[in-house]
């Protein structure tokens, strides 16, 4: 992550990507969940730094403990 001096008050979903590793549907999706609280200026979304920021840290540490079964709950979804 930036340091506070150098990471913009406020990013758009879009350059999610670039400065959190964070797809921008993943970002839209945790924006309509509630899990992300947005602003809207006119038509463009933005979500505050500090807001990402204190959202990645309450996320656990390490990888997920079974992608083995993700991966399988999600090809029975779609019927694979």
């Amino acid at each position: 992550m930036m340091s506070a001096a150098s990471r913009p008050f406020a990013i758009r979903p879009n350059d999610f990507p670039a400065l959190y590793g964070i797809s921008r549907t993943r970002a839209f999706g945790l924006i309509a969940s509630g899990a992300l609280p947005a602003r809207k200026v006119g038509r463009t979304t933005l979500v505050l730094s500090e807001d990402v920021e204190k959202f990645l840290r309450s996320r656990p540490i390490g990888l997920d403990p079974a992608p083995d079964a993700a991966i399988a709950a999600r090809k029975a979804k779609r019927g694979a």
